[in-house]
């Protein structure tokens, strides 16, 4: 059985992954690359991102609350991507902002290939 969301999160992680798309999904991509070496550490990078993003980009009251949208993102990347329920542009006709946004300075740490360790 699936866990019941407030609106509130599920509004606001829509609006993130609609407006900030191309940095989630290269946020996602990287994660990807990375679970094929070690899928923990690919997960834990991926929430990580998306926590930060959701704090340069929202005001949220609490860290509860930022980070049950930053799993919401995860789960709504995973719908997009592999189970194909709808897409983003389905979800831009509803959720793009107005106007001008701010693009957030997000900065991704540096990641090893195994051919730069060795």
């Amino acid at each position: 059985m699936s866990r019941v969301r407030q609106k509130t999160i599920k509004t606001i992680a829509k609006k993130i992954v609609v407006n900030y798309w191309d940095i989630i999904r290269e946020i996602w991509d990287r994660s990807e690359e990375m679970a094929l070496a070690d899928p923990k550490l690919a997960s834990q990078f991926r929430f990580e991102m998306y926590k930060r993003l959701v704090e340069l980009t929202t005001d949220v009251p609490t860290k509860k609350m930022r980070n049950r949208i930053a799993g919401y993102i995860i789960t709504l990347m995973k719908q997009i991507l592999y189970l194909g329920k709808f897409t983003i542009e389905e979800l831009s006709t509803k959720y793009k902002l107005r106007g001008e946004f701010k693009t957030p300075e997000l900065t991704m740490p540096e990641t090893q290939t195994q051919s730069e360790s060795q």
